[in-house]
C-alpha cells in the first residue's frame, strides 16, 4: 500500500530542515525526542533518535548529559512496568499452584524494594519463611495452616516432618496410624513431606500382628524422601522385617532399634549410615551382639551420631563394639542405662571429633574414669580432651560418694567456651556453682540442688550467663512453693522453656484422696505451673514436677494491653520411648528433657 503524498506544512518543514547547520539539527532532533518522552511515547522510534543524536560531532557536554539521562529515565520506567506486569503473573501462578518450584525460584530471584501494602509472605522470601516455621513450636505453628496456601505449604512441611505411628490396644491410634499408611499410598506429596518415620509397636504375637506388619510391609515403600527411621517396642525389629526395611529403604541416613532385646538379624547391611540407636536392656536377643560392632565398621566413613541403651540391672558390655575404629570419627555419643567400663571410658578419650556426650549409668572404675578426665590440658585456651565438646552430660548412679571423679569432672568443664548444653546430674551443687561463671557460652543447664533455698537459687541465677534458652531445676526439698521462684528468671529475656521439679512432688491423683480435696489440689496445681509462664514472658514451654505444658498466650477482647495466660498439657512419655518425646520447640529443650534419663521399664507415665 502506497503511502499518502505529504501535505504543504510537513514540506515545508522537510525543506526547512535542509536548510539548519549541523548543530541545529542535533538540537532539533533532541527537542523532538524529549518532547516525545515527556508525552508519554517512549518507544524504538524516540530510541533511534536519540541514538542518531549521541553520534553526532561536537555535541555540548551538558545536551549530552540531558540526553542520556532522558533515556534512562524512560528506560527504567519502561522496565519498571515490564516487571510489574511479570510481578502480577508470577502471583497469578503462585495462587493457582503454590508448590511450582519455578515459580518459587522467580520469586526468590526478585529484589525489588517490597512496599508494606504488599502482603508480608512477598515482603520475604521462601527461605526466611521456612526459617521462621522451624523455630516455631508445632502446636502454634498449627494456626499457618489457615492463614494462605503459601503458609499452609510451609506448615505442613514442618508438621509432618516426623510422624509417631502407635500400633497397640488404643484404637485410635491405631486408626490414625493406618489412615496415614493408606493417605501415603494415595498422596505421593504427602508421603515425600516425611523424612523421620517413628514407628512405636506394643502387639504380642497373633493374627493382629501379622496383620499390622503386612500393612506396613506395603506402606513404607510409599516413603520414598525418608531419612530417619526408628521401631520402639515390642515385638522388636528382627531379621524379616529388616530385609523388608532394608529393601524399600535402602538410603536410610538414621536407624533406630529400641526396645528390650537386640534380635535385627542382619542390620548390619545398612550403609552410609549417619546415625544408628541400639537400645536393649541386655545381650539376650536373637541378634549376635557382635553384629553391633559390625554396624560400625560396615559405616566408618560416614557415621557420626551413635546411641547405645542397656538396663542396669542386667548383664551388658559394649567393649566389643567400642574396639570399632568407627568410634574416634563420631561428632555425637549417648551411653544411656549402661555400664561403662574402663575400655569403654579410654576409646572415648580417643574421639577427639566429639561435640555431643552424654554419660548415664555407671562407672565400673570410677578411678581410672577420674584419672581419664584428669589428663585433660589447656594449652592457648584450647582443651587436649575433647576440645570441640559443644554439649555434656553426666548423668551417673550409685557413685555419691565419688567426690574426686565429680572434681575431675568439673575440671574438666572448665574454661570451655564452647560449651553450650550441660547437665551433670547429682554432681554435688558447690563444684556446679563453682564452674558455672567460666562457661560463657553455656545457654542449656539442668542443675539439680538437693536443698533449694532462695539464696541457693540466686546465685545460680547469677552464675549463667543472661541469654540462657533452656533451664531445669530439680530438688529434693525446698522451702517455699517452687513457682515462687519464676520471679528470679526474668532477668533471662531469651528463656524459652523453664522446668522446676521436686522429686517428692506429684500430680494429685482421684484415688488418693476426697473429691473434694482432689479438686481443690489439682486447682492449686494447675494455678501454680501457670504463675510460672505469668511471670516470665519470653516462656513457650513450662515444666512442673516432671510433667510439660505449652504456653498459650492471648490478647485481651477488651484493648487491655496484657494477654491471657493459658497452659496446655503436654502427652507424658510411653512406655519405652526414646530420648525424644513430645516436641518441646527447640533442639535444647529436647536435649535437656530427655525421655531415656533414667529409662522407664515398667512405668508407661510419670510415676
Amino acid at each position: 500500500m502506497s503511502r499518502p503524498p505529504p501535505d504543504e506544512l510537513t514540506t515545508t518543514v522537510f525543506n526547512a530542515l535542509h536548510s539548519l547547520s549541523q548543530q541545529n539539527k542535533a538540537n532539533f532532533l533532541l527537542d523532538t525526542a524529549l518532547g516525545l518522552i515527556q508525552a508519554g511515547k517512549y518507544g524504538p522510534e524516540v530510541e533511534n533518535y536519540l541514538e542518531v543524536y549521541l553520534k553526532s560531532p561536537n555535541l555540548p557536554k551538558r545536551d549530552i548529559a540531558r540526553a542520556l539521562l532522558a533515556r534512562g529515565t524512560a528506560r527504567k520506567a519502561g522496565g519498571d512496568m515490564l516487571l510489574a506486569k511479570a510481578h502480577q503473573d508470577f502471583q497469578a501462578v503462585l495462587k493457582l499452584d503454590p508448590s511450582n518450584r519455578e515459580i518459587q525460584q522467580h520469586i526468590r530471584r526478585e529484589r525489588r524494594i517490597r512496599f508494606m501494602t504488599e502482603p508480608a509472605s512477598q515482603r520475604a522470601p521462601l527461605e526466611v519463611w521456612e526459617r521462621i516455621a522451624s523455630h516455631i513450636p508445632r502446636y502454634h505453628l498449627r494456626t499457618w495452616l489457615f492463614v494462605s496456601s503459601f503458609h499452609r505449604e510451609i506448615a505442613v512441611r514442618q508438621i509432618f516432618h516426623t510422624l509417631d505411628i502407635y500400633f497397640g490396644e488404643d484404637t485410635e491410634n491405631l486408626n490414625r496410624g493406618l489412615d496415614i499408611f493408606d493417605r501415603a499410598k494415595a498422596d505421593p506429596i504427602f508421603a515425600s513431606r516425611v523424612k523421620s518415620l517413628r514407628l512405636h509397636w506394643a502387639y504380642e504375637e497373633g493374627d493382629m500382628l501379622d496383620l499390622m506388619t503386612r500393612i506396613f510391609k506395603t506402606a513404607l515403600p510409599e516413603f520414598k524422601a525418608l531419612v530417619d527411621f526408628e521401631w520402639i517396642g515390642y515385638p522388636e525389629l528382627r531379621a524379616e522385617m529388616v530385609q523388608a526395611v532394608l529393601n524399600s529403604q535402602p538410603y536410610l541416613k538414621g536407624l533406630g532399634l529400641i526396645g528390650w532385646h537386640f534380635d535385627a538379624v542382619g542390620v548390619s547391611a545398612f550403609r552410609n549410615l549417619r546415625k544408628f540407636t541400639l537400645r536393649a536392656e541386655d545381650d539376650d536377643g536373637f541378634a549376635d551382639m557382635g553384629e553391633v560392632r559390625t554396624v560400625l565398621d560396615q559405616n566408618r566413613g560416614t557415621l557420626r551420631h551413635l546411641i547405645l541403651g542397656a538396663y542396669l540391672a542386667r548383664n551388658h558390655s559394649w567393649d566389643t563394639a567400642f574396639q570399632s575404629p568407627t568410634i574416634k570419627n563420631l561428632t555425637h555419643l549417648d551411653l544411656v542405662d549402661t555400664r561403662i567400663s574402663h575400655i569403654v571410658f579410654a576409646r572415648i578419650a580417643h574421639a577427639h571429633n566429639l561435640q555431643s556426650l552424654t554419660l548415664h549409668g555407671t562407672f565400673e572404675e570410677p578411678g581410672s574414669a577420674a584419672v581419664v578426665l584428669n589428663g585433660d590440658q589447656i594449652i592457648d585456651d584450647d582443651h587436649t580432651f575433647l576440645p570441640h565438646l559443644e554439649a555434656f552430660r553426666f548423668v551417673v548412679l550409685g557413685h555419691d560418694d565419688e567426690l574426686a571423679m565429680y572434681q575431675s569432672v568439673t575440671q574438666f568443664l572448665r574454661r570451655r567456651k564452647r560449651l553450650r548444653r550441660l547437665d551433670l546430674g547429682t554432681c554435688p551443687w558447690d563444684l556446679v556453682l563453682d564452674l558455672l561463671p567460666e562457661l560463657s557460652g553455656l545457654r542449656v543447664l539442668g542443675v539439680r540442688i538437693a536443698n533449694l533455698t532462695h539464696t541457693a537459687l540466686t546465685s545460680l541465677v547469677n552464675a549463667i550467663p543472661k541469654e540462657m534458652a533452656a533451664v531445669t531445676v530439680t530438688t529434693t526439698v525446698s522451702d517455699k512453693i517452687l513457682s515462687t521462684y519464676a520471679g528470679l528468671f526474668s532477668r533471662f529475656h531469651s528463656l524459652a522453656f523453664l522446668h522446676l521439679a521436686c522429686t517428692s512432688q506429684r500430680r494429685p491423683k482421684p484415688n488418693l484422696m476426697s473429691e473434694k480435696e482432689f479438686q481443690v489440689q489439682t486447682k492449686l496445681w494447675n494455678s501454680s505451673a501457670r504463675s510460672i509462664a505469668t511471670v516470665l514472658p519470653s516462656l513457650d514451654f513450662v515444666g512442673w514436677h516432671g510433667e510439660h505444658y505449652v504456653v498459650v498466650r492471648t490478647d485481651e477482647s477488651e484493648g487491655e494491653p496484657r494477654c491471657s495466660v493459658d497452659l496446655k498439657e503436654l502427652p507424658a512419655r510411653r512406655r519405652l520411648d526414646c530420648g525424644k518425646g513430645v516436641d518441646l520447640g527447640s533442639a535444647d529443650a529436647e536435649w535437656l528433657e530427655r525421655k531415656d534419663v533414667p529409662m522407664d521399664y515398667e512405668m508407661p507415665g510419670l510415676e
